[in-house]
């Protein structure tokens, strides 16, 4: 192991090496390629060898893009097909809202049917029930049109209670008479003879 001289001893640069140092595109490039971080290492990786990657990638880049689409000749033709593409997706919006609109008036069809439905059910279970019917009827069994008891019991009870009634009247218009004597034999109101007096029998129930 040689002795230090203490001096330190750094190796001489060529003129190429010295001219480099001088480039500052050189330069920047190397101080890009010596930094550190994640940014840093993915630059790395990915920078292109020379400057001609920047503009020319390869084709297994990402940006590749063949000349034969890069440059186009017929300029009415993309025109065309950018026209079509629209006129495309403004068609497919108006199916869009077609169908939805469609949809929506199916359900709201459906929706009218089962309230018809829900309706028509209950109208029929109220007729079958047939509380509210009860509103129009008569509270006694008796025909105010043709003036007649209706038939059965109830019929037949609400006869003998209005005999019962023209019973007790009659009753009470004898009674009176009978009563009321003014000793004459004639009717002191009317002037006319004085009926007999029958004897009233109270009717009998049906």
């Amino acid at each position: 192991m040689e002795p230090s001289s203490g001096f330190r001893n750094i190796k001489p640069q060529s003129r190429a090496e010295r001219r480099a140092t001088k480039d500052k595109v050189a330069l920047e490039k190397d101080r890009l390629m010596k930094r550190t971080g994640l940014s840093a290492k993915m630059y790395r990786e990915n920078a292109p060898p020379d400057s001609m990657g920047l503009t020319c990638p390869e084709p297994t880049a990402a940006g590749f893009l063949p000349d034969a689409d890069r440059f186009h000749s017929d300029v009415s033709g993309e025109e065309y097909a950018k026209r079509q593409a629209q006129l495309q997706r403004k068609q497919e919006a108006y199916d869009r809202v077609r169908r939805e609109r469609e949809c929506r008036e199916e359900e709201r069809w459906k929706r009218i049917e089962a309230s018809k439905e829900a309706e028509r059910l209950y109208w029929e279970e109220q007729r079958r029930l047939g509380v509210k019917s009860k509103k129009n009827s008569s509270c006694v069994p008796y025909n105010t049109i043709s003036l007649k008891y209706n038939e059965g019991p109830d019929g037949d009870r609400l006869r003998h209670d209005d005999d019962m009634v023209r019973y007790r009247a009659a009753l009470r218009s004898q009674n009176l008479q009978v009563c009321g004597d003014t000793r004459v034999s004639y009717d002191i109101i009317n002037g006319g003879s004085r009926p007999d007096m029958q004897p009233l029998q109270p009717p009998q129930p049906y």
